[in-house]
C-alpha cells in the first residue's frame, strides 16, 4: 500500500493508486518512418513477442483492469500479453502528433466490425461517446496535450481499482508521467496521488 497526502483546506491521508505503465511493442513505423504516413500501423513481429513476454510479470502486477489507447498497436499489445481482467478503451490514451499511425481505430470495428473477434469483449463506451472527436486525429497544442493528461489523470483517479494496468503511447506518456521516454514494451509502476506521478519501479522488455 502506498499512502500520500491529498491537498485541499484539510490535507488527509489517502491511499494512492498504483498504475503500472506500459509503452506498446514495437510497431511498424517504429522500424520504417514511411509507415507513419499510414492508419493502423501494426506490431511487428519483434513487437508481438515483446508483448506476449510480459505475460508472466502479469501476476506480479496485480492490476485489477487495464486502459488502452484505442490505436491499433496499443490494442495489440494489450491482446497479446493476455491480460483476463477488465479491458476499458479509452480515447484519452491516445499518442499526441497528427500522423495518420496515430488515430484511433474506429469504435464500430471493434464492436460489430472487422476487429471484433480480437477487441468485442473491451469496454468501448467512453471510445463511441467522443467518436467523432477522437477519431478525425490532429496535430494537438501543448496546452491541449497537458489538458488531456490531466483528465486521463482524473479518470484513473476515480476508479475504484487500486491497481491499474495502463497501455499507451511513449511520447505522451512523457507528458502524462512528466517521465523520461520508455522503451518499445517497458514498464514502470507509479503511485497516482492529487495528479502527480512518482515512479516507484521499472522494468525494461529484454525481447
Amino acid at each position: 500500500m502506498v499512502l500520500c497526502f491529498q491537498s485541499g483546506k484539510r490535507k488527509r491521508l489517502v491511499k494512492a493508486k498504483l498504475v503500472h505503465v506500459v509503452r506498446h511493442g514495437e510497431a511498424q513505423h517504429n522500424v520504417r518512418d514511411k509507415y507513419l504516413l499510414k492508419h493502423d500501423t501494426q506490431l511487428t513481429k519483434r513487437g508481438r513477442r515483446q508483448a506476449k513476454s510480459l505475460h508472466t510479470l502479469l501476476p506480479k502486477l496485480k492490476a485489477e483492469v487495464a486502459i488502452t489507447s484505442a490505436v491499433l498497436r496499443a490494442l495489440q499489445t494489450t491482446r497479446c500479453m493476455g491480460f483476463s481482467g477488465k479491458t476499458v478503451v479509452v480515447p484519452e490514451a491516445r499518442e499526441v502528433a497528427g500522423w495518420p499511425a496515430n488515430a484511433p481505430i474506429d469504435s464500430q470495428r471493434a464492436v460489430t466490425g472487422d476487429l471484433e473477434s480480437q477487441f468485442g469483449r473491451y469496454d468501448w463506451s467512453l471510445a463511441a461517446k467522443g467518436s467523432r472527436q477522437h477519431n478525425a486525429q490532429r496535430w494537438e497544442r501543448l496546452v491541449q496535450i497537458k489538458d488531456r493528461a490531466r483528465r486521463l489523470t482524473k479518470l484513473i483517479e476515480r476508479r475504484q481499482e487500486s491497481s491499474i494496468l495502463l497501455v499507451s503511447h511513449g511520447e505522451f506518456l512523457q507528458h502524462l508521467t512528466s517521465d523520461k521516454y520508455m522503451q518499445n514494451c517497458e514498464v514502470r509502476t507509479y503511485a497516482v496521488c492529487d495528479g502527480k506521478w512518482r515512479r516507484l519501479r521499472r522494468t525494461k522488455c529484454s525481447v
